[in-house]
């Protein structure tokens, strides 16, 4: 019989290893059974869901951070981690504790155990656990990677913010863009405000049928009823604002953001200071999002953490540095193997006209064979046994180049190098 609690911090890790991190089970039956039995049908506080292919976790921070500096409380659900799961339940930006972690865990756990929820399934319940422990006044929600039967779509958000939709998890929820999009905006429910960042056109054709079908509409971040011509003047000049997250789809992003707290201020009465905007967009920085640091004694190059790990990302990552007139040196570059590999490769060699290092993830059962990807890469590509052998490579020959160390392909693959550098994590 499955044990109802846990102990200490350390068998609940265990017992979390031991679901899976990417055991997936579609469905809705377990987390309304779940959510029934821990009496959390309802969000105990305003709740804002990000959906989408790529941005999810920037735009979800930013809408934090708004809410933050306007001095509310927040719970933030963001996934994958880094280095610990403690990062992806945040209260007002900084992980949960390992005894608030486990309080929570052991409010779930004894009530769902013999449901068979997944990992994610199981965090999520356990994040609106604890923000209603903790009373805050905000919730939001990265969904992981669809809306329909996402775990975070328990719960009738009244904000839904809905970032670019592209092609990945192709095998999950695809076949195609239109199939992905569909999937997608089965988060729209009745009664909840919607903003979407600009999409293709056949993504925009199913958010508006899909949103039609549940009575409300898709607004655009210029779209908001009743807002002060002050803040409208604010968003529209967003553009011209450098947040702290670089490139102009952290523009895009940060306006998303923007609209959604300026529709939640609306609606709740809360207020809408610009000065209070400008800062949660421009003062902190969201880890692996074109992040720039200084190396180290042994790793003098500066290096770039993205996890850009689709081709759209990939083609947005290209963009942003060519905005920024950044050619890296070497890259450091691996994938899952339910990447699009294909697809990415070409733009991959875009990136440099320098080596490209493939590192194996022993750790990281579906990661892609390094000789696999160094195939598809061509002459440029090269494979490493481990990351921290790929950034010695890197940097012994980047030494000799003019651009940094450009780390891309994989959140996994950033989690390596933040545990051989745990520093540049909050760099």
């Amino acid at each position: 019989m499955a044990k109802k609690s846990f102990s200490d911090f350390a068998e609940f890790q265990r017992h979390m290893d031991a679901l899976g991190l990417f055991h997936m089970r579609l469905g809705f039956e377990r987390m309304r059974e779940a959510a029934r039995r821990l009496d959390m049908v309802r969000s105990p506080a305003p709740l804002a869901q990000v959906v989408g292919t790529n941005g999810k976790g920037s735009t979800a921070f930013f809408l934090s951070r708004l809410a933050m500096e306007h001095g509310f409380s927040v719970g933030l659900f963001t996934s994958p981690h880094f280095l610990t799961l403690r990062e992806r339940i945040r209260l007002n930006g900084f992980p949960a504790s390992e005894e608030r972690i486990l309080t929570w865990a052991n409010t779930v756990h004894p009530v769902c155990h013999d449901l068979g929820l997944t990992y994610f399934e199981t965090i999520a319940l356990m994040a609106m656990v604890g923000f209603s422990a903790e009373r805050v006044d905000l919730i939001v929600l990265e969904a992981g990677l669809g809306g329909r039967n996402d775990a975070t779509s328990t719960w009738s958000p009244n904000l839904l913010l809905i970032t670019p939709i592209g092609l990945d998890h192709d095998q999950i929820i695809g076949p195609g863009l239109e199939n992905i999009a569909r999937d997608k905006a089965g988060a729209i429910k009745p009664g909840t405000v919607v903003f979407s960042a600009p999409q293709a056109a056949v993504v925009r054709d199913v958010l508006e049928q899909e949103a039609a079908g549940q009575g409300v509409v898709v607004r655009t971040v210029n779209d908001i009823t009743g807002m002060p011509s002050e803040m409208r003047a604010e968003i529209q000049a967003w553009g011209a604002i450098a947040p702290a997250l670089p490139g102009d789809h952290q523009r895009d992003n940060a306006r998303l953001a923007l609209a959604g707290w300026t529709s939640l201020a609306l609606r709740h009465g809360w207020p809408m200071r610009p000065d209070a905007c400008e800062h949660a967009l421009t003062s902190r920085a969201w880890p692996g999002r074109l992040q720039r640091v200084t190396g180290t004694p042994e790793i003098p190059s500066e290096i770039i953490l993205d996890g850009a790990h689709n081709p759209p990302a990939l083609e947005t990552l290209n963009a942003a540095l060519g905005k920024l007139a950044i050619r890296p040196g070497a890259v450091i570059f691996t994938c899952m193997r339910d990447k699009d590999l294909a697809g990415m490769a070409p733009l991959v060699r875009q990136l440099t006209s320098g080596p490209i290092f493939v590192p194996e993830l022993p750790t990281q059962p579906r990661s892609r064979p390094a000789r696999e990807i160094v195939r598809e890469l061509g002459p440029q590509a090269q494979a490493a046994p481990d990351p921290a052998t790929a950034l010695a490579l890197a940097s012994s020959l980047a030494a000799q180049a003019d651009g940094p160390i450009l780390v891309c392909g994989s959140l996994y693959l950033l989690a390596e190098i933040y545990a051989l550098h745990p520093k540049w994590l909050d760099a």
